[in-house]
């Protein structure tokens, strides 16, 4: 079955999950990848089934599920797990790109080995939604549900994609400008970003990322979310097809870059793991 859900344009006004009474912090990790780097992670220790999640190109796991309270809210019920991908964050930067693309998959599985967990909930944003679609195609009896934000899962069909095409509203959200800053007062005082190593992420992400998505293997619920103007039909049209439990959020009047800030994003994310949970 598949919802399309419209969800409410305005950053406030939004109901949306409350934060724990009693504030949570969470405790850095560190593990060494089968190849040698060393990753860092983020884990809020809860009590609940694991959710992972993954951030975007450029990002860290604070900036993407911290500070929008997408972990707080999950530790509330969740034992929640935020990795810096290699690249990005405290985690290592290699320069070479043979280190990302398919390697990146890799340290998924291999952090979720690391702390004993056999199955999770799975999800990211941006890159790290393209790196959860890939995820739950290739390996999905290590998860429980994955989400997709900000990405998808390209149309094979050439009719069905140009259908789709057609259906993607144009236009920018607004409120774009003032996030952008926001964003970027965000990041003052930090590091800057390694950009040899960014570079060597884009340029095995150009190879990889065309590579065949086969969902035949996908028994467990999906939900993809996306802003009106990221291209939410052509993204989607695949997985509506073909997913048994599918789920479509469409937040109107957002962007790629704001619809990671949405609230209604925050709670049907939340929603959706708790509706789930097994």
């Amino acid at each position: 079955m598949v919802t399309v859900v419209m969800a409410c344009v305005a950053l406030t006004g939004c109901e949306s999950p409350t934060a724990p009474d009693v504030p949570v912090e969470p405790v850095d990790g560190w593990f060494t990848a089968s190849d040698g780097v060393k990753l860092h992670y983020l884990e809020y220790a809860g009590q609940g089934t694991p959710v992972v999640l993954l951030h975007g190109y450029m990002g860290t796991a604070s900036g993407a599920w911290v500070a929008p309270g997408f972990a707080p809210a999950l530790a509330e019920r969740h034992r929640v797990i935020l990795l810096d991908q290699r690249g990005h964050g405290e985690s290592d930067k290699p320069h070479e790109p043979s280190a990302y693309g398919e390697r990146m998959a890799t340290d998924v599985i291999e952090l979720m080995d690391h702390l004993e967990i056999g199955r999770a909930h799975i999800g990211g944003y941006s890159m790290g939604g393209s790196m959860t679609r890939v995820l739950m195609a290739r390996i999905p009896e290590r998860f429980i549900t994955a989400i997709i934000g900000g990405s998808g899962v390209e149309e094979t069909d050439e009719a069905l994609r140009a259908a789709a095409e057609a259906l993607d509203p144009k236009g920018t959200d607004p409120e774009e400008e003032r996030i952008l800053e926001e964003f970027a007062r965000a990041q003052e005082g930090m590091p800057e970003p390694d950009m040899v190593a960014i570079e060597a992420v884009a340029a095995a992400w150009t190879i990889w990322w065309p590579q065949p998505i086969n969902l035949t293997r996908i028994d467990f619920p999906v939900l993809a979310v996306n802003g009106e103007f990221d291209n939410p039909y052509s993204r989607t049209t695949r997985m509506t097809r073909e997913l048994k439990q599918f789920e479509n959020v469409i937040l109107p009047q957002r962007s790629h870059l704001t619809a990671i800030v949405d609230p209604l994003h925050l709670q049907r994310l939340v929603t959706f793991i708790d509706a789930h949970d097994s």
